[in-house]
Formats: C-alpha cells, sequence, structure tokens
C-alpha cells in the first residue's frame, strides 16, 4: 500500500505554486527513488566455479551460488541466468576467458565473473577476476585464500569487490545482522548471523534476557540490555576480544541504545530519576547527560546520519508517537501524526528516510521523510516491527509473525522481495544490522 504525497501532481511548479519546503523535499526523495529505479541494472554473467570438492563438499557450486545471490540481492545487478550463456560455465579456463567475451558481447551483457576454486592443502583457493565485455580489459583480479571452512566469506567478500569497482559503493555481502533468539520462555540470548541468514552463532549464553543489540559504527562493539546481573543493565561486548563491560548500571531500565555515527556516544532510555527518559553517555560510561525530561516513556533512540538529531518514539502525547530532537535536547518537534501508535524509528545511513512501525491494520514497516512528509507502507502479511537498515540504505531487515513465530526477515528498501533469514521454530527478533 502506498500513500499518496502532497502536490504530487504538480511536482514541475512545485516552487512556484508554494507547495512549501515539506513537499519540496518530499519531491525531491521522490526523484531520488525513481532516478534510482529507472536505471538500468548492470548486467553481469557469471562462469568458472567448475566442481572441486574439499571436505567432502563441492566448493565450486557453492562459490559460484554465493557470488550469484550476493550479486542479485545488491539490486544493482542484473545476473544472467547461465543456462542462457552461448557457452557451459564450468568450462571457463583461466587466462583464456577473453575468448568468451563476444558472444557475451552479443547478448548484450556487460561483464563477466570468473571463479576458479582449488585447494591447497586444508586452504582453498580463489582466483576472482571480472571482465568488462565491450574493451576485453580485467578490471578486477585478486586471490583469496582462507580455510575451506570460510568459503562462503570469500565469496562474498569477492562480491563485495565487485560491487565496489563498478559502483564506488560498499557492498552488503560480508555484513552481519546482531538479534534475539529465544532459547527458552526465560532466557533469550543473542545471536549473529550473515546478512543472508547463514551461520547463526551465539554470542552471549549467561542464561538471562538479552536484549536491544546495537552495532557501534565501526563494527567491533556491540551494545545491549542484559538482566543477567538482576537489574536491566547496558553493556558493551567487545567482537574482537570478547569481553563484556557495564556501560550503564542505574537502578532501573538502561535499555534500547544507540549509537551516535561517531561511535563515542550511546543514547539510551533510563528510568532512574523518574518517568523513562533518553540520555546520552560515553560510550566508555560516565555520568548520563538527559535529552528529554518528564513523566513520559521515551525510549528507541536513532541518531542522524550527521549526528546533530534523534529520532526516538514517546507517548508525550497520548500515544506512541515519533519526534525528533537535537542531541542537546533543543527542537524537540513530533513528527507522526498518523495512526495511534507508531513506534522503533531508525534513521537511514543515507539520511532522507526514517523506518519505523506504524500500526495499519496490525503492525506494519513503515518509511517517513524527517519532514513528516512522504508516508509508505512496506509491509502487509502479519505483525511487523523492529526495521532497521542495510549499512548502503538500500535494504531494511525486520521482525514478522507472518510464517507463525516472530523471526527476522529482509527486504529492499522499496518493500519488494521480503524474504525469511531465521526459521529455528523459536521467536527471533530485534535485528540490527552491521555497518
Amino acid at each position: 500500500m502506498r500513500f499518496p504525497v502532497a502536490c504530487l501532481g504538480r511536482l514541475v511548479a512545485i516552487a512556484v505554486l508554494g507547495c512549501g519546503l515539506a513537499e519540496i523535499a518530499s519531491a525531491q526523495v521522490i526523484e531520488r527513488e525513481l532516478r534510482e529505479r529507472m536505471a538500468p541494472k548492470i548486467t553481469i554473467a557469471i562462469a568458472g566455479f567448475a566442481p572441486s570438492i574439499i571436505d567432502r563438499e563441492d566448493v565450486g557450486k557453492l562459490g559460484g551460488s554465493i557470488l550469484a545471490a550476493d550479486l542479485k540481492f545488491s539490486t544493482i545487478f542484473d545476473v544472467m541466468d547461465t543456462g542462457m550463456l552461448p557457452f557451459d560455465p564450468a568450462s571457463a579456463q583461466a587466462d583464456q576467458e577473453r575468448v568468451l567475451l563476444p558472444g557475451l558481447n552479443a547478448l548484450k551483457i556487460q561483464y563477466l565473473a570468473v571463479g576458479y576454486i582449488s585447494s591447497r592443502g586444508r586452504e582453498a583457493v580463489v582466483e576472482g577476476r571480472l571482465f568488462d565485455v565491450a574493451t576485453g580489459n580485467m578490471v578486477l583480479g585478486k586471490r583469496y585464500v582462507g580455510d575451506a571452512k570460510i568459503v562462503r566469506r570469500i565469496m562474498h567478500r569477492f562480491a563485495d569487490d565487485i560491487v565496489f569497482q563498478l559502483t564506488g559503493e560498499k557492498g552488503v555481502s560480508q555484513t552481519r545482522i546482531v538479534y534475539v533468539s529465544a532459547v527458552s520462555r526465560t532466557v533469550k540470548e543473542l545471536f549473529i548471523m550473515d546478512y543472508d541468514g547463514a551461520g547463526p552463532v551465539a554470542v552471549t549464553g549467561n542464561q538471562s534476557i538479552n536484549i536491544s543489540p546495537r552495532w557501534s559504527p565501526d563494527g567491533r562493539l556491540i551494545a545491549y540490555t542484559s538482566y543477567r546481573n538482576d537489574n536491566p543493565d547496558l553493556f558493551l561486548l567487545n567482537m574482537d576480544s570478547g569481553r563484556r563491560d557495564v556501560v550503564s548500571a542505574a537502578r532501573g531500565l538502561n535499555a534500547t541504545p544507540g549509537w551516535s555515527p561517531d561511535g563515542q556516544w550511546l543514547a539510551l532510555a533510563m528510568s532512574s530519576s523518574g518517568g523513562t527518559n533518553l540520555h546520552l553517555i560515553p560510550r566508555g560510561g560516565g555520568t548520563p547527560r538527559p535529552i528529554t525530561t518528564g513523566p513520559a516513556v521515551s525510549v528507541s533512540p536513532s541518531f542522524s546520519p550527521n549526528g546533530r538529531q534523534i529520532v526516538f518514539n514517546s507517548d508525550r502525547g497520548g500515544t506512541p508517537q515519533l519526534y525528533i530532537v537535537s542531541v542537546d535536547g533543543s527542537d524537540l518537534r513530533r513528527l507522526t501524526f498518523q495512526n495511534h501508535y507508531n513506534a522503533s524509528p531508525r534513521w537511514s545511513p543515507r539520511g532522507d528516510r526514517i523506518a519505523y512501525m506504524c500500526r495499519l491494520a496490525g503492525n506494519q514497516i513503515c518509511l517517513i521523510n524527517p519532514d513528516g512528509s512522504g508516508l509508505q507502507q512496506l509491509t502487509s502479511l502479519g505483525s511487523n516491527e523492529d526495521p532497521t537498515w542495510s549499512p548502503n540504505g538500500r535494504h531494511i531487515a525486520f521482525t514478522s509473525t507472518r510464517m507463525g513465530n516472530r523471526d527476522i526477515f529482509v527486504m529492499h528498501a522499496d518493500g519488494s522481495e521480503q524474504r525469511r533469514l531465521t526459521n529455528n521454530g523459536r521467536d527471533n527478533y530485534l535485528p540490527d544490522w552491521s555497518p
């Protein structure tokens, strides 16, 4: 379901007819989105990846399938079906790839990605190459070496290298998602999985309740709330060392953390001084500085990309709605007026949109511009909440009950191609996408 934007039919004459600054900003967002959707995808073929058995697994077939899936998910590429190619992809030979290019050029295919996987003891060696079909030039050539067990990770890196080489944009294939999984009725642990749902591993095991995980901007730390000490304290988990430090242990709530873009500060909800209000605290701990005050419940802060503002949800107006405030607590303004319940806002890395849970015939994922215009509903099946953006702003992960349990789903930022990432029979929720 899509909502009409004010003055949409008069975009060409917005400035003249005076629809106002909000409508101008909305028009600019729409123009950018239309430009991205209308931009032709880069056509690419994948070859090589001949059968290669390492530890009883065909890592050649695995590597080719992962590369294809990564490039398709990016929304940048149109990956050619191997059955449409004028040659057997597995027959590609190292240093003989250029003989394949004329046939691809005739099909208007722009690039050829080729991979060769071999073993060196217990290690896998991947030769990754990318050719410009029209010119015949090899525009990317890299060798990746690692344990055979990490072929999946190697292919994610190759995919991201291709994205960066052709667009200058960082890919998301090597990113991960942290989330809460209900191990039992009373135990909620944090897990991390690849962006595509593969390889979930537990990162807490304290047999307590651990919630609200948030990656630091450098991807080295995870802030989260844990009841391991019988109070909802805010912890930091160092992903390099495994060390866990308490950042805030004030009596009462220390929850829903949000990182500043420079990674030096955390905004969090605290209930130690009456009401539940947002506070700013150095990541190493210290004296919290209030951002909001009063008896209302204010939670779920998310910084703007420039670090100057925070979007959050509060019931200060009677029902949960989204608000924006400057980091020093000034310039508080209400963002949402539609519906009687809006929550869990997350600011896009691009700065132009805010994703949140909107109550429209159930809980759904919506987008809105920071000026309050451009409301757009992305989901319609089941109950959906907890949106989190990919670091390039092209995708959104979220929680949904559409298949029964709460599970982590992912979709493109326009709401297309929604699919499930977790499926273990447990409730999985509160995802956060790594940088």
